[in-house]
């Protein structure tokens, strides 16, 4: 279980439109601010995915929550993310976990591969939508967030 102060990390592909798309929904229902974001291109978010012992390449189609008991992927990010937000997203959740992975991580493979590519302008955090820039960039995970992170591991 993380600290009072480390917060889970959701590396995502900043030239995404879907995970653009998700962590903008994530911002907007995570009232209590849980989770941090980071891009998978940045610095923030490589050094994430090392710290997980994850290949850098892995962002680039897998949505991470990186957290101080180790990473989450794919349907299992999902599910970290949903299980920490209120009703309904909770419910939500459990009820995804309900199903079996191998079947979760199918349905998430087929909408990954399906998901709109767009240049971002700064793919090492994504591209907020103009409402959310703020509360966007006061999400953005640093290095010593990281550490913190690996520091619990």
């Amino acid at each position: 279980m993380s600290g009072p102060n480390i917060r889970p990390v959701v590396v995502f592909d900043g030239d995404c439109g879907l995970c653009n798309g998700f962590v903008a929904w994530l911002i907007r229902r995570d009232r209590e601010a849980q989770f941090l974001i980071a891009g998978s291109a940045g610095e923030v978010g490589r050094a994430a995915l090392s710290a997980m012992g994850l290949p850098q390449e892995i962002a680039a189609s897998t949505l991470v929550v990186a957290s101080p008991s180790g990473p989450a992927l794919r349907s299992d990010a999902t599910i970290a993310v949903l299980a920490r937000l209120s009703w309904p997203w909770r419910t939500l959740g459990a009820a995804i976990r309900a199903v079996p992975r191998g079947w979760r991580n199918r349905v998430y493979d087929a909408i990954a591969a399906r998901r709109p590519r767009r240049p971002a302008e700064d793919p090492a955090c994504g591209t907020p939508p103009a409402g959310l820039v703020a509360d966007w960039r006061a999400r953005l995970a640093t290095l010593e967030d990281v550490e913190a992170l690996h520091a619990r591991r």
